[in-house]
């Protein structure tokens, strides 16, 4: 049976139940889940959560929302077959593998697509029926944060990427696209003013929907990398606008199908971003919506967007790829941290065999996202854990000779810092040990004592719990 939403949620619950919340009692859109998101937040609380019985934009009841389900690395694992605990380097390294090993899609009938359950066009198209969610409290309308699917040019298959959609009115919603594949297509269509055709897909497999996330060539198609991901063929079944000539996901909640309105661009914003400050309102495109096709019983997915559940295992898998590309056999870890929102701050650790490899890692990384700090440390020091990258900072580090300043580098404009429109300046810290001069090693306990002696023995477990967190 083809992998969907529903074959994700059930792993969840058979893996990892606790990291799954069902919420039944009635929840409005407009800001109460991100409200609730909040409140589990502030107790350093993260599940993925289902809600059974929300309002839509006309406040009617009962539909489904599932949100903040990449908020744990533990669930991305899992989603791409791993186990819970493989969140680390083997998730990093697993994700870039994969993307390499991609797959190709296969093509079904629209009578055997679950996506296909209703269908509604024309005068039936109503945005205002669907869920869209109110995140932060200056947001101009409520949103959509998921994937949108766009066609490429020259036979070079779809492009999956994530962009946020805002509500207009029941047939209309803008999006807002940074200067990546999906802008380039748009702007190919507009230079002949013609529509983009887009399909916005508010659902599906959380392997699928990573690929949205991954830094994919121009020249791939991206349905053949959410294959990868998925390690089955996505299903794929013709749309209701474009019949063969725009293949959308078959095992999908939910499809949207529209085009981008061609050289015409309306406000849209006030939308609070994943770095966690809001992007101001913009004049930006319109999609005309033509179609929606669903199931009965559709879930409608969303990303907690400027929290943890912002998805950037692309980015880091891509690094990984490329900085390993430079060093073979030398690359440890790369770790996009929250303390950086995922894509600013990079750690990567490596088996430094000579001096000048941390440099080729630092120019490697710049070559993916926005990443404005990269610190590179020796294997001994877990770049998943900050604490210990930021030890290594301390120890390894002196500001006179292991810090270099990169200029005029290509950044994001929902970087409040930046003072030019598309660059920022870039640092890297090189926290490494010399190679060439002896260096003290870290102090430890001898490991055949730890491995004998246990808490256990000595202290009952009730006392150990009583004992107030530190904070470090």
């Amino acid at each position: 049976m083809a992998k969907d939403l529903r074959s994700f949620i059930s792993r969840v619950k058979q893996l990892a139940p606790d990291q799954l919340i069902t919420v039944d009692k009635s929840i409005d859109s407009k800001f109460e889940i991100t409200g609730l998101l909040q409140h589990m937040e502030d107790q350093n609380k993260f599940p993925a959560v289902l809600f059974t019985n929300v309002k839509n934009i006309k406040g009617e009841s009962n539909h489904r929302v599932f949100t903040n389900i990449t908020a744990d690395r533990s669930r991305i694992a899992m989603a791409v077959d791993m186990e819970p605990d493989q969140w680390k380097v083997e998730l990093t390294k697993g994700f870039a593998e994969r993307a390499e090993n991609r797959i190709k899609p296969m093509v079904i009938a629209k009578e055997f697509a679950p996506v296909k359950e209703v269908v509604q066009q024309g005068d039936e198209v109503d945005l205002s029926s669907l869920p869209m969610i109110y995140h932060h409290e200056m947001d101009g309308n409520p949103y959509g944060t998921m994937l949108v699917l766009a066609k490429k040019p020259d036979n070079l298959g779809y492009n999956l990427a994530y962009h946020r959609t805002m509500y207009k009115d029941p047939k209309h919603t803008g999006i807002h696209m940074s200067p990546f594949h999906t802008r380039r297509i748009y702007e190919l269509n507009a230079e002949q003013n013609k529509p983009t055709p887009v399909v916005i897909l508010p659902g599906h497999h959380p392997a699928f929907n990573l690929a949205g996330d991954f830094m994919s060539p121009w020249n791939w198609n991206e349905y053949e990398v959410a294959g990868g991901f998925l390690n089955e063929s996505v299903r794929l079944t013709p749309s209701e606008t474009w019949g063969d000539d725009f293949l959308v996901p078959a095992d999908a909640e939910i499809v949207i199908e529209g085009e981008i309105i061609p050289n015409h661009v309306e406000p849209e914003g006030p939308f609070g971003e994943w770095p966690s400050y809001y992007g101001p309102q913009r004049q930006n495109p319109v999609i005309r919506v033509k179609a929606i096709t669903r199931r009965k019983d559709y879930i409608w997915c969303d990303t907690n967007i400027g929290h943890l559940d912002h998805p950037t295992i692309g980015w880091e898998s891509e690094i990984y790829r490329r900085v390993n590309d430079a060093l073979p056999g030398c690359v440890q870890g790369v770790y996009g941290p929250w303390s950086g929102r995922g894509g600013f701050h990079i750690y990567i650790s490596i088996d430094k065999m000579a001096e000048g490899l941390p440099s080729m890692a630092f120019c490697a990384a710049q070559t993916v996202g926005y990443p404005k700090l990269i610190v590179v440390v020796d294997k001994d020091i877990d770049a998943y854990n900050e604490k210990e990258v930021l030890f290594a900072v301390a120890t390894r580090f002196q500001g006179d000779k292991d810090l270099t300043i990169m200029k005029n580098v290509r950044g994001t404009m929902l970087d409040p810092s930046m003072t030019h429109l598309h660059t920022h300046t870039s640092v890297f810290i090189d926290a490494t040990k010399p190679c060439d001069e002896p260096f003290p090693e870290i102090v430890k306990v001898p490991a055949d004592v730890l491995e004998r002696i246990k808490l256990n023995d000595f202290v009952d477990q009730e006392t150990v719990a009583r004992v107030p967190f530190t904070q470090y």
